[in-house]
């Protein structure tokens, strides 16, 4: 059976962009045949909207041929209220005791709950007594593992607080063949299982926060149990820094084009401009350089554009800069330890000349 894992969409009514991505994992799905989308917790960003949703998710998911399954996370957990009907072929994972049959594979699924660690070894202990290890399971987890490094930024908005904490020791005598999770929001990441499986996160397949940077994916579990990445066309942010040099016989527009070149069409930008301009060589002043910048933007989607490069004409046309950039060119220093020098020397000059 082939399985398309994801989590944490968060889709709501304000983000067209978040419904997109779940549009082209539904497609994505239809692409590889699939027998099951699997979405491991925070499908909605809260319970209420999903309440409000549910007519637009059963138009979204239509009526594939695979079996969609969700497990609540901790942002729509309160969501699932029992008798809903959220689409054709549509199961939710709301009873840890309750798993979702799809062909001879068994899907289990660890609904969140305000538990602590060790609670979720007894759950996990429970649930181990009543799966059967001649069948092959699959287990579904929304919460944190506490065996990788994680910084508040890799879970999007949830602040210091636990949600669902895990090692993978807990997994060590439960008979599955992966554990497909969600929470983790940055990127795909995966860990062995004591068992020889995996722990796997999928990552956002839409950006929540700007934190979520690069191109975005999902996971395809094949038969066999072998697990693979497909690139999203969804949205997602991109970090762009272009440090401008006053010495480079390059223009700071030309240098951006080229830095802009490959970038996806669903890209946001994040655009950080620093470093320092010859507004004599260039032609430009500080103000029409930012308007020149501004309008090679225009056919970019810039989520944010920060100005930080200055002007250091004046200093550059001092006798004693000049007379200190002479003795540093005899010197046997590389390109890399010149540039270095040259930029102390200008924050040095500009301690003076302000």
């Amino acid at each position: 059976m082939t399985i398309l894992h994801s989590a944490d969409l968060h889709l709501d009514e304000k983000h067209e962009e978040r419904w997109s991505a779940f549009d082209e994992l539904v497609r994505t799905a239809r692409e590889h045949k699939v027998d099951a989308l699997v979405i491991s917790g925070d499908l909605f960003d809260h319970g209420l909207e999903a309440e409000k949703l549910r007519n637009r998710l059963r138009t979204a998911i239509g009526s594939g041929s695979f079996q969609t399954v969700i497990l609540p996370g901790n942002h729509d957990y309160k969501a699932y209220r029992s008798g809903l009907y959220y689409g054709e072929n549509v199961s939710i994972i709301s009873n840890w005791k309750e798993p979702v049959e799809v062909g001879k594979v068994v899907i289990w699924g660890l609904p969140y709950e305000r538990l602590s660690a060790e609670k979720i070894v007894m759950r996990l202990k429970d649930l181990g007594a009543i799966m059967d290890p001649d069948r092959t399971n699959y287990l579904l987890f929304h919460g944190e593992l506490l065996d990788a490094y994680f910084s508040p930024d890799d879970m999007g908005d949830e602040g210091e607080q636990r949600y669902m904490p895990v090692k993978l020791s807990y997994f060590a005598d439960l008979p599955v063949k992966h554990v497909l999770a969600g929470h983790f929001h940055s990127r795909y990441a995966a860990w062995n299982l004591p068992g020889g499986e995996l722990f796997v996160y999928p990552g956002s397949p839409s950006a929540v926060t700007r934190r979520e940077i690069g191109i975005r994916k999902v996971n395809l579990v094949e038969p066999d149990g072998k697990i693979s990445e497909i690139t999203l066309n969804t949205a997602h942010y991109e970090r762009l820094f272009l440090s401008l040099d006053p010495f480079s016989e390059k223009n700071p527009l030309e240098q951006l084009e080229q830095n802009l070149q490959g970038l996806h069409p669903r890209a946001k930008l994040i655009l950080s401009i620093s470093g320092y301009i010859n507004g004599a060589v260039l032609g430009l002043n500080e103000s029409e350089l930012v308007e020149a910048i501004k309008s090679k933007m225009d056919n970019y989607m810039v989520d944010e554009l920060m100005i930080e490069f200055e002007d250091v004409q004046h200093i550059l046309e001092d006798d004693l800069f000049k007379k200190f950039r002479e003795k540093l060119s005899l010197k046997d220093y590389t390109r890399d330890q010149r540039e270095k020098a040259e930029k102390m020397l200008i924050n040095a000059f500009r301690g003076v000349k302000l």
